[in-house]
């Protein structure tokens, strides 16, 4: 699929889509281009103010475009749930669900609820909030042509190069300082690849026919502007140099654009990790785990149930 192309994306009116961190890099670049496509896209993001620039911007190049805000901060379980149901009680579709947002390398730090910052934002928050939106992405599949209804969870290949030998250290998600920001954080790309398996093995059948898929989006130039993605001084010096010569989020959100509306996505492809544009990768072993992303599914579950989020 390396001649993928955005325009060869169909005509997606009528389409409800949200994208976490839609307003900034990949995010917006990736809401962009699915509303030149005609669809409605929520871009969900704790800043109104960032995403009114995003949408005021947007809309400037592409008059009459169909975008909104959705408040949602995904370090914050309580805001993950507000959104949700403030989405349920605006919407009665939707069709894809692409977790987007993250946070990189950043030191560490608590959420509200006590969990280890870069996993509930990348994936415990990613994981409540598709959740909570499950039961309607089942009822769209029933009035939608086969294969249109989504969730892509942006990972990267750090779930292989960064993740801990063990993968999943439950004890290190809540209150664990042994592993390195690192160390965190590609077990929290880990659990994204893992999120998707085990949506396509619980929902991915003929009965309940939802497409789920995790991806790597490449190396691309990031926004300087954009936040915390890098918490060490090295890796500011050392990120321009990788980044010499990659593309910017508009086509490193091409990948993205692919899980989520491309027709060539298959049944076959259900639960599968894609390095762009469009090519099966090789997940790491642990992300190949089906006793690992069951029992990551059952821990968030029973997390989350105890604490009266599910």
């Amino acid at each position: 699929m390396s001649n993928f192309d955005p325009s060869k994306l169909p005509n997606l009116i009528g389409h409800v889509i949200i994208v976490t961190g839609g307003h900034s890099g990949l995010g917006l670049a990736t809401t962009t281009e699915l509303a030149r496509h005609g669809a409605k896209v929520y871009m969900a993001s704790r800043s109104r103010d960032k995403v009114q620039a995003a949408i005021k911007l947007l809309t400037t190049n592409q008059p009459g475009a169909d975008v909104h805000f959705l408040p949602c901060d995904l370090a914050d379980l309580k805001s993950v749930k507000r959104s949700a149901e403030e989405f349920l009680r605006r919407e009665s579709k939707l069709h894809v669900l692409i977790n987007n947002a993250g946070v990189m390398c950043v030191p560490y730090g608590e959420t509200p609820q006590g969990y280890e910052v870069q996993f509930q934002t990348n994936y415990l928050g990613h994981y409540l909030f598709t959740r909570l939106l499950l039961p309607l992405l089942l009822s769209t599949v029933k009035i939608s042509p086969k294969g249109t209804v989504r969730i892509v969870n942006v990972s990267s290949d750090d779930h292989a190069k960064l993740a801990p030998k063990e993968g999943i250290v439950f004890s290190e998600s809540c209150k664990g300082r042994r592993l390195s920001r690192r160390a965190r954080y590609g077990m929290s790309k880990l659990a994204n690849v893992l999120h998707s398996k085990e949506l396509a093995l619980r929902y991915g059948d003929e009965k309940n026919g939802l497409l789920a898929l995790s991806l790597h989006p490449g190396i691309f130039k990031s926004n300087p502007t954009q936040g915390p993605r890098s918490g060490t001084a090295l890796n500011r010096i050392i990120r321009p140099l990788v980044e010499f010569g990659a593309p910017g989020p508009e086509k490193g959100c091409w990948n993205t654009l692919w899980c989520a509306a491309s027709p060539d996505v298959k049944p076959g492809d259900n639960g599968g990790y894609f390095v762009p544009v469009g090519k099966k990768g090789k997940a790491s072993a642990d992300a190949q785990d089906e006793y690992l992303s069951e029992r990551l599914w059952e821990w968030s579950q029973m997390e989350l149930d105890d604490a009266g989020f599910l």
